[in-house]
């Protein structure tokens, strides 16, 4: 009975068709024109690249070519190519990742996109610029980029596990510099090292109350939504560390923050806000992206209460009295800086101060606040300055005298003065090696198809061998 119905059926269509064709009057029908939306580039894994992946990267690329003052104009055939080839590595990132079952959290997807979306709204000076420059409104471009995002997470995430276990040896470093003419060894500048006694009011209770009352303002907002945390970081943190990266610190291994922190971000369920909570720096609260065993991300906002100028003209007469001891000989600079600085960092290590670029107590000339400079490049070793009133970059006033320890003249960089400096030209090649292997091996085994033209691009690796 079916088949019987299904031939009537047929019958009938044809005779509509074989009328329609032979009455001249009636014209055959057209098809709309569709306009494609989006397009497949290329295919890897279980993932695809697609053409609005492309130019949201051609966007960002432009973006970051305007504000170094470069032409922000279409982009050139190579650079679209070497586009391509960037979001067919992340991708090949991401199924690995996915292989390996690695995630990011959605809270850390939001606060990416919010770091994202403060950097251009900073960058074009508005909303409203970023809004038409890019063609979406903030909801738009915010539901848009949810999925690359996640993925950008995930590729970064598997780059880091590939690339954790590099070391260099001595040996290798050694090697280096043995395999490097002397004439092509950089000309290392003159550096000093030095040692510092600071001397800063302390914060009264009430200043310290006034700051927990704001802080706890800002997190109410935060809380209900009526502020993202990305904002409320880039508005009212003090931490420079993270404040123009949504507040956030990623992979944080159980020691490398202070207690108070630590305590905060094991002990808040993931995506959850802490209660304000108090540290050496100041007040601050935060939300946890991620936890792993003895490791966690989180994203902060600081704010520490400020010093009361009347109490630092104060101290700068006490800090007189400390350098008039010194000078008649009732106490030593060691005994100053125990007894008197209030800097804990370098009081605990008789003033020595730390070079934060490679661990050191090293400082060239250009890693000096210039007021220090200034003091240290006309003293000799063994001289103590006169204290003189600096800002630190919580912009709080206090004041300071340095010592010269040491003045290490310029030099051509060599491995038993600059370890340092060697060993991260080793670990860099060694990274990049690494990678490139990894990243071949994975080709070798994962299927890539890339669709025309893109096929075209000469790419640095072949991604369609077989």
């Amino acid at each position: 009975m079916r088949s019987n119905v299904f031939f009537a059926f047929a019958c009938s269509l044809f005779a509509l068709l074989g009328q329609a064709q032979g009455d001249a009057q009636v014209p055959a029908p057209t098809l709309p024109e569709f306009t494609p939306i989006d397009g497949i580039i290329a295919v890897i894994g279980q993932g695809i690249v697609l053409e609005s992946e492309l130019e949201a990267q051609a966007f960002a690329m432009r973006a970051q070519m305007a504000q170094m003052g470069k032409s922000a104009q279409e982009l050139t055939a190579t650079q679209r190519c070497n586009l391509i080839e960037d979001l067919l590595f992340q991708k090949l990132l991401v199924h690995q990742a996915r292989l390996d079952s690695i995630e990011v959290t959605p809270a850390e997807v939001m606060d990416e996109i919010e770091r994202r979306l403060a950097y251009y709204i900073q960058m074009f000076g508005t909303v409203e610029a970023f809004e038409a420059e890019y063609g979406q409104s903030v909801s738009e471009w915010k539901a848009e980029f949810e999925d690359p995002v996640r993925e950008q997470l995930l590729a970064g995430r598997m780059q880091g596990e590939i690339n954790q276990q590099v070391r260099a040896t001595p040996a290798e470093v050694n090697q280096l510099f043995s395999s490097t003419p002397t004439d092509s060894l950089p000309l290392i500048p003159e550096a000093l090292r030095y040692r510092e006694l600071v001397m800063q009011p302390a914060i009264t209770e009430s200043q310290k109350a006034d700051v927990r009352n704001f802080l706890d303002s800002i997190r109410t907002q935060v809380s209900t939504g009526k502020m993202s945390l990305t904002l409320a970081a880039s508005r009212y943190s003090e931490d420079p560390g993270s404040k123009y990266k949504g507040g956030c610190y990623e992979n944080v291994g159980r020691g490398q923050f202070v207690p108070e922190f630590e305590a905060a971000a094991f002990d808040t369920p993931v995506g959850d806000l802490s209660p304000v909570f108090e540290s050496d720096f100041g007040f601050h609260f935060l939300r946890v992206t991620d936890r792993r065993g003895q490791t966690f991300s989180a994203c902060h906002v600081l704010v520490s209460p400020k010093v009361d100028p009347l109490a630092l003209n104060s101290m700068g007469e006490e800090m007189d009295n400390v350098m008039a001891q010194i000078e008649s000989g009732e106490t030593t600079v060691d005994d100053a800086i125990v007894r008197f600085s209030t800097r804990e960092e370098t009081s605990n290590q008789g003033g020595r101060v730390v070079n934060a670029r490679d661990g050191g107590t090293l400082f060239g000339s250009d890693e000096l606040d210039p007021n220090l400079f200034f003091l240290l490049n006309a003293m000799q070793p063994g001289e103590i300055s006169e204290p003189i009133q600096l800002l630190d970059e919580d912009e709080q006033g206090y004041w300071i005298a340095v010592q010269l320890e040491e003045r290490v003249e310029a030099h051509r960089a060599n491995p038993t003065q600059d370890f340092g400096y060697f060993q991260t030209i080793v670990e860099n090649e060694l990274r990049d090696e690494q990678l490139k292997k990894w990243t071949l091996k994975a080709i070798n085994y994962t299927h890539v198809r890339i669709d025309p033209p893109y096929d075209a691009c000469t790419f640095d690796y072949n991604w369609t061998a077989d």
